[in-house]
């Protein structure tokens, strides 16, 4: 009889008497006071039925009037019982939080929130303030939640890399309206062209074509940054300079120290600091692993030259040096070089040693390589590290959670980062708005996106990237020879998808949950 109760309510117009709704934190007003205001509001949320029609499909008063089968395989009355619980549900929510919400703070239009349980007054800290830490922040502020983000870095950081923006990252690109943004920032990356060592081209891959680097979007790491910081710095507070050094999960929420000592407490704590985070040390250190795969990468800036232009290059050298040079800005052009190396030996800040790596992998690899070289003095923005993989067995402990790279980098050479950073956001921050415990929530932002990530962090191994690698003049010969059988346009034609292949596996890419 009880899973009636709530469709019996909906056509009376009344509701059932209010039970306790499981949440996140604990509602420290008077029981009786409170009861009597939830009562209230309920009635009167309830009273029309017209509102629980929108929320649930129909246009009739009848629950059982005009359905929308929103649920493949649920039959019509169950589809309908699940509705007009969930928008008593809903109703129950706005009521207990009504006098506590903050006037056009919330996620709707209304000003009242989406869904979920948490009240609007809890607050969530986001460590990170580089790409999934503020795509989260925007989908969280979405559904009714206070938002702050801490950068340990002291201001926003423009600097950075191209990011390509694949598969399901350009849905969820889409799904937050920043697809015109982002293309306004889009480098104009023509396509990718193989040199050998003397600058001649070897190969070319037009944008779009099967093999090339370069895909629908091409934007620095810094500028698509800009637009989630632009998106979201209204909505959100952010705090530069600032950087986590103590986590207490007392079981009722997460208080956290500050480096400048002060503490506050937090409903949640979200790390996407990236592959090195020092908040996530404090945590998840035993069920973080690293996977090197071989390889050491370092990518940072040159300036522009006159003879560049809007496409990528890129050059096999001896000793298994790969390097890229990749349009920029209109006055610096992007550097990627990777290297085979055995060992993972090169650790902290040990500059010296990282430039000498560098210089020996580059020298005698033909002009790209001599170019580099004469440049690399005047480097400010410099990235060296090893080609390496994050893969942690848990991605939540308690009130922590991590996200993008902290917990699951596949690595910049894989161009994969990204979609991972944006699909983990978008599905955590409807998981919590909709799970019934922040448990629940983890569990079910795990369940849904790590099938996704161990895909792409597997299309990389040891063994691939020596492939890639060529060590001896002989196998860069049969490298040439593979990059322009590739290359050609009768390979091209029976490789290449049509558009609407190409947009059909951009949509099947990660089946999103609809929130």
């Amino acid at each position: 009889m009880e899973s009636r109760e709530p469709l019996a309510a909906a056509r009376r117009g009344q509701l059932p008497m209010p039970r306790a709704t499981p949440g996140f934190g604990t509602d420290q007003t008077d029981p009786g006071q409170a009861m009597t205001d939830k009562v209230t509001a309920e009635r009167k949320a309830a009273g029309d039925l017209g509102e629980i029609g929108k929320l649930i499909g129909r246009t009739a008063p009848s629950p059982l009037g005009r359905l929308r089968l929103s649920r493949p395989g649920m039959n019509p009355i169950s589809c309908a019982r699940e509705d007009v619980r969930r928008c008593i549900s809903r109703a129950r929510f706005r009521a207990s939080d009504r006098s506590t919400m903050r006037p056009g703070s919330h996620g709707g239009a209304s000003g009242r929130p989406l869904r979920g349980c948490m009240r609007i007054e809890k607050k969530i800290l986001i460590c990170g303030a580089g790409i999934a830490g503020p795509a989260c922040a925007y989908w969280l502020h979405k559904y009714g939640y206070s938002v702050v983000v801490v950068e340990k870095a002291q201001t926003f950081r423009d600097g950075g890399q191209n990011v390509d923006i694949k598969g399901a990252g350009q849905q969820v690109i889409k799904m937050m309206g920043l697809a015109e943004a982002i293309e306004a920032k889009d480098t104009l990356e023509r396509g990718q062209k193989y040199l050998d060592a003397a600058g001649a081209v070897i190969a070319v891959f037009p944008k779009g074509a099967v093999g090339t680097l370069t895909s629908d979007f091409e934007i620095l790491r810094g500028d698509f940054a800009r637009v989630l910081f632009e998106a979201t710095k209204g909505d959100c507070e952010y705090r530069f300079g600032t950087s986590v050094t103590n986590l207490d999960d007392s079981g009722a929420g997460m208080s956290v120290t500050f480096d400048d000592g002060r503490a506050e407490d937090f409903e949640l704590v979200i790390c996407g600091e990236g592959m090195s985070s020092s908040t996530r040390a404090k945590v998840l250190a035993q069920e973080t692993r690293f996977r090197y795969l071989g390889a050491y990468m370092a990518f940072f800036k040159i300036p522009r030259r006159p003879e560049d232009d809007n496409w990528a290059y890129s050059v096999n050298g001896v000793g298994g040096t790969f390097i890229t040079l990749r349009p920029g800005n209109e006055k610096e052009t992007t550097v990627l070089i990777t290297f085979l190396r055995k060992d993972h030996d090169i650790e902290g800040d040990n500059s010296a040693a990282r430039r000498d790596l560098l210089l020996k992998a580059l020298k005698g690899r033909g002009t790209v390589a001599d170019r580099i070289t004469a440049e690399l003095d005047m480097v400010q923005d410099f990235y060296f590290g090893p080609m390496s993989q994050v893969r942690a067995s848990a991605w939540s402990k308690g009130r922590f959670v991590l996200i993008g790279d902290a917990a699951y980098c596949p690595t910049p050479f894989t161009g994969a980062g990204t979609a991972l950073a944006l699909v983990g956001a978008y599905v955590l921050a409807g998981e919590i708005a909709r799970g019934e415990s922040y448990a629940e929530a983890f569990a079910a932002y795990e369940r849904l996106v790590r099938p996704y990530v161990e895909a792409s962090q597997d299309q990389l191994s040891p063994r691939f990237i020596r492939l890639l690698h060529a060590k001896t003049w002989f196998g860069i010969s049969v490298t040439h020879l593979a990059q322009k059988f590739f290359s050609s346009g009768g390979v091209q034609k029976v490789l290449r998808p049509s558009a609407a292949k190409r947009e059909k596996g951009v949509a099947e890419d990660f089946v999103f949950p609809q929130y």
